[in-house]
């Protein structure tokens, strides 16, 4: 409802995202990110299923709208040409010829297996993402999450092994470390030190003082400590939660499906 004499709001969704786009246009044209002189370089970010996936995004997405840049959430689409930061949730969907074309620079986050495993499992007892209700012949037709709230926490924890094994641990094991384009980060570092680990990460990207001001902002609202950018989200998320709950034959299973992931990540040497 109006008051008598006024005007009625001739503001539709449609207008708003209209004017949003032309607002974002300038600030990309008339701002800059990046160090003075250094050329504007596609970023790439590659992580894993609960391995901070979800707070890395929020914190980046502070600072790319300040400057109007474009991200992509990338699985298995080609990058866009007007694409700003390339945002993979999990790394397995990326491939070199994807920006082959394009200067990049790149960032790529690993989380202790055992923990990843530990926090798979409780998440996926709780979550609501649509791909854990599917019906999965597998499971004879029971869902991922209906198949686990059957098991024992034990046995559940052996079943999220075997689900880790085929999918996170798979991508982790295959991912070439040490590529010149990367900035390799742990989540266990990030944790511990959140604004040293995004400086660092800000500074590989190019960022200058402001944006890199900007980022440590966020970092700061978005902490884990208050939370994360999804409080919900997440639990504890603290390193080596796995000593607690993972029992010696799922390490044992772990190791065999994996290839001693957990040994060649360098989590534990080869004696440990």
């Amino acid at each position: 409802m109006t008051e008598r004499g006024s005007a009625p709001s001739t503001v539709t969704p449609l207008h708003a995202r209209v004017r949003e786009g032309a607002q974002q246009r300038v600030r990309r044209a008339t701002t800059n990110p990046f160090e003075s002189g250094s050329e504007r370089v596609l970023l790439v970010h590659c992580g894993y299923h609960k391995a901070a996936t979800v707070w890395f995004r929020a914190v980046l997405l502070e600072v790319i709208r300040h400057y109007g840049l474009r991200r992509q959430e990338v699985r298995s689409d080609p990058i866009r040409p007007d694409t700003d930061l390339a945002f993979y949730p999990n790394c397995g969907s990326f491939h070199r010829d994807q920006v082959e074309s394009r200067q990049f620079r790149g960032s790529h986050l690993i989380r202790d297996p055992r923990d990843l495993v530990v926090s798979g499992y409780e998440y996926h007892l709780v979550t609501v993402e649509k791909w854990v209700h599917r019906p999965n012949p597998k499971y004879g037709g029971l869902s991922h999450q209906e198949h686990l709230r059957t098991l024992s926490e034990h046995d559940g924890l052996m079943s999220e092994i075997e689900w880790f094994a085929r999918g996170t641990g798979a991508a982790m094991g295959a991912w070439v470390y040490h590529q010149p384009e990367f900035l390799e980060l742990r989540y266990e570092n990030a944790m511990a030190d959140e604004a040293s680990t995004f400086e660092k990460l800000f500074r590989w990207y190019g960022f200058n003082d402001h944006a890199t001001t900007i980022g440590l902002d966020a970092v700061d609202r978005l902490s884990l400590r208050r939370g994360g950018a999804a409080p919900n989200h997440a639990r504890s998320g603290r390193p080596g939660e796995w000593q607690t709950r993972l029992e010696p034959d799922h390490l044992e299973r772990l190791r065999d499906l994996t290839d001693d992931l957990v040994v060649r990540l360098g989590y534990e040497d080869a004696s440990g």
